[in-house]
């Protein structure tokens, strides 16, 4: 086994792929690695699985942490059996310092394995010239590993409480759309809506290329629906479409604001769209309004507010969102069948 060639060339090919990989993932802002995207959607599409079968939320909101530790040990086993393999191409490759006696393939593992993490005990040395440059290859490579690992769990944290932090926002307008309008149509300009509207454009826009250059963002789930982005991004843009239409009386101004937000929401959409979801070929089941009609500014009837949100093409993007998050349609509109609201 020791002395392959072919041993050595695959060896180098699996490290290629995991520092590719690496690099694309944590500094590439518009996609992750192919390992990368493979493992964490590989393990959360197993782990929705369960959860749609068995309902935890609690399971879901702790499997962002243990997607990026898996993908972060993946990474460094990847670079271990690559450089392992390399070090097993040529019987010279690693030999015992004390007796230059040939290593086994047990030592050059743990040959490897201190070499990456830059330990360097020294008992292992290389056989010859031509194998004392891959050793120091390796620590850089190991080195180079931790350090962008180490950068990239601070990173992902920042953007995991910026994100909850929007939710929040977005929720404590209510919990649906129509406690949304309820409680910012103050006379029926929605004066409110839009002053609250101002600070969210930067934060949604912001969100969505955080989403772009962490892909594993889209992994974090919280368990309750208020800290839900999903959640919170379908509610506030039924309440927004529906504040534009119903209201042929709002001032432009308003109406601007609106529609500025609307499509920060849409170009956030488009993001996941392009990264991380494939829009539902149905527009999902909008629910019988029953009171907006009644709400201050609201000029058209319940069916008419029903049809027009039912025409909307970003509908099938938003629940294909929320289902891809862990959560159901209805739960936009806190209903219990998705046909009251």
């Amino acid at each position: 086994m020791i002395g392959s060639t072919l041993m050595g060339v695959i060896g180098t090919l699996l490290i290629l792929l995991v520092v590719y990989d690496a690099i694309r993932t944590t500094l590439s802002v518009s996609s992750s690695g192919p390992l990368t995207n493979r493992l964490v959607s590989g393990l959360w599409f197993m782990l929705l699985g369960i959860h749609r079968r068995r309902k935890s939320h609690t399971m879901l909101s702790s499997t962002g942490p243990w997607i990026t530790m898996a993908l972060l040990l993946t990474w460094f086993l990847v670079a271990w059996l690559g450089w392992c393999l390399l070090f097993c191409s040529s019987p010279q490759a690693v030999v015992l310092s004390s007796s230059n006696a040939t290593a086994s393939l047990v030592e050059r593992a743990y040959y490897t394995g201190y070499t990456l993490t830059t330990l360097g005990y020294g008992d292992f040395v290389a056989g010859n010239d031509n194998w004392r440059l891959p050793p120091v290859l390796a620590a850089a490579n190991g080195f180079f590993l931790f350090t962008l690992s180490i950068t990239y769990i601070l990173n992902i944290i920042t953007h995991v409480i910026q994100k909850r932090q929007t939710s929040l926002t977005i929720s404590a307008l209510g919990e649906n759309p129509q406690q949304i309008l309820a409680s910012t149509s103050g006379d029926g300009k929605f004066a409110t809506l839009v002053s609250q509207l101002q600070p969210l454009q930067q934060s949604i826009s912001t969100l969505g290329q955080q989403h772009l250059a962490y892909p594993i963002l889209h992994y974090y789930h919280s368990e309750t629906s208020s800290k839900a982005l999903s959640l919170a991004i379908a509610r506030l843009y039924q309440a927004i479409a529906i504040a534009c239409f119903a209201s042929a009386s709002l001032d432009p101004t308003s109406r601007e604001q609106l529609l500025i937000t609307r499509k920060a929401i849409e170009q956030f959409l488009d993001t996941l769209g392009s990264a991380f979801i494939h829009p539902s070929q149905h527009i999902p089941d909008i629910p019988a309004f029953k009171g907006y009609a009644d709400l201050p500014g609201v000029e058209t009837s319940n069916t008419e507010i029903q049809d027009y949100l039912a025409s909307l093409p970003y509908q099938k993007i938003l629940v294909a969102y929320v289902h891809k998050d862990g959560w159901q349609w209805q739960d936009v509109w806190q209903t219990e069948n998705g046909r009251g609201a």
